[in-house]
């Protein structure tokens, strides 16, 4: 990866990047209500769980995007790719709300990134899924155009795993800042795992790819939607 990269890799792991990624909680908001997270340590037990379960998981989908439509031999090949890829993520997300927010991010994350790095692949992508393509078959489309490698892209996707519930903890129950912020370093050594495994698991056939779930996530995901009061659009 050059240097331009690099600098691509550090705008889209900034939380400031406009993604929409700030108005989600990866569940903490339901962890938090019904006391799964109720403090720092059960915080990091939390995103524990998210970096060995939807971490990996969405980590491998973004690089075996990001390999499936860098090599294809022309644009019908990756249009079939995207589909397929579509067709794996959706499977992987067996709660509704939660295929709806990823296709909503994946489309903001999509729409952003092609003003910063224009592309055909980009272009495709939004053809292909004008409702949205989901997040982390997004963000190998994304990791694509804007010159990352497979290593770095899955560390940036394990980095979102990490940080999003982070912060929306911090915000839901007023945890000290410095010691979240702690808690992500902490943690740092976890997620370039995570990213490592990923890596490798991307570049293998699309059936093998991990499908690993936390069924309390996705069961408190169904019922979120419909609370009266909620900060968070997961």
């Amino acid at each position: 990866m050059g240097a331009a990269g690099a600098s691509a890799l550090l705008l889209l792991a900034d939380g400031r990047f406009p993604a929409g990624g700030h108005a989600h909680s990866a569940g903490v908001e339901s962890a938090v209500a019904d006391g799964r997270v109720h403090d720092l340590a059960s915080l990091d037990a939390y995103v524990r769980g998210r970096l060995r379960s939807a971490g990996v998981v969405d980590a491998a989908l973004a690089v075996a995007t990001w390999q499936a439509v860098g090599t294809a031999v022309d644009e019908a090949a990756q249009r079939a790719a995207l589909v397929a890829l579509e067709a794996q993520a959706s499977a992987r997300l067996p709660a509704e709300p939660l295929r709806r927010a990823s296709r909503r991010l994946g489309r903001q994350l999509a729409r952003v990134s092609a003003r910063c790095w224009p592309s055909a692949a980009l272009a495709t992508l939004v053809d292909v899924c004008p409702e949205g393509a989901h997040l982390s078959v997004a963000f190998g489309v994304v990791g694509l155009a804007a010159g990352l490698d497979a290593p770095d892209l899955a560390l940036l996707v394990a980095h979102h795993t990490l940080t999003t519930p982070a912060q929306a903890a911090v915000r839901l129950l007023g945890l000290d800042p410095f010691a979240c912020a702690a808690l992500t370093a902490r943690l740092g050594t976890l997620a370039a795992e995570v990213a490592g495994e990923a890596a490798v698991a991307g570049r293998g056939p699309l059936d093998e790819l991990p499908a690993r779930s936390g069924p309390v996530v996705d069961i408190a995901a169904v019922e979120h939607p419909g609370w009266d009061l909620r900060l968070f659009a997961t």
